[in-house]
């Protein structure tokens, strides 16, 4: 295995909870009167494709794009007036470790590039990306393969030759069908999504790293 190419949310960021908080508040602001209605799961699923859910689910006069750009407003605001960014234990020893070895890093995250750049400047991580693909590069999201396609295109890596590290079953399905090992993490508690088409489900980044062969990664 050469590469690495990690997802974002789950993995890098626990922003779960904070995006499921901005939803609420975000689908009440559109008059919604019942945000639970949306059941979908919507893990490493693309901005374009939440907001169709949303449009359908909840019969909305809006065009997709006019309603990514209201959510990505209002989700930036809501991010930047966080004091702090809850870091996946053990992630960002994880990433600095694997550098260290030698393996070239991508990130591969439906986010927006702009909320990319956000999270990555605040856990200190930015330069440890040279490569980056967002939802907004690829024309299908997750569980579609062509987000890490893409990274490991940019990487110039060949795909079976890269690792995913994902959290969520859309993304492990996506790895896989990219030709790629996946290391999925499980350790979130709550995250009950089955991982278990990953080649390796780590519940703890701290020991996973701590137990790392230089240079070596057990896939």
């Amino acid at each position: 295995m050469q590469a690495v190419i990690f997802d974002m949310d789950g993995v890098l960021i626990d922003s779960e909870p904070i995006f499921e908080q901005h939803l609420q508040v975000f689908l009440l602001s559109l008059g919604i009167e019942d945000p639970s209605k949306l059941t979908h799961n919507l893990k490493g699923v693309s901005s374009k494709n939440v907001s169709r859910l949303i449009i359908e689910t909840f019969e909305l006069d809006y065009q997709v794009d006019e309603l990514i750009a209201l959510s990505r407003k209002a989700y930036m605001q809501h991010l930047n007036n966080l004091s702090a960014l809850p870091s996946i234990p053990g992630a960002v020893k994880l990433v600095k470790s694997l550098a260290a070895a030698g393996h070239p890093l991508a990130l591969a995250s439906s986010a927006s590039a702009a909320r990319i750049d956000l999270f990555l400047k605040k856990l200190g991580l930015k330069r440890y990306f040279p490569v980056i693909a967002c939802g907004d590069d690829v024309e299908h999201s997750k569980p579609a393969p062509d987000i890490f396609l893409l990274a490991a295109a940019r990487l110039g890596v060949d795909p079976a030759n890269c690792v995913v590290v994902e959290d969520a079953e859309n993304g492990v399905q996506a790895a896989k069908t990219a030709g790629m090992k996946c290391i999925a993490y499980g350790g979130s508690e709550h995250n009950s999504d089955n991982l278990l088409a990953a080649d390796i489900v780590v519940k703890d980044f701290e020991r996973f790293v701590d137990a790392l062969r230089p240079g070596k990664l057990p896939v």
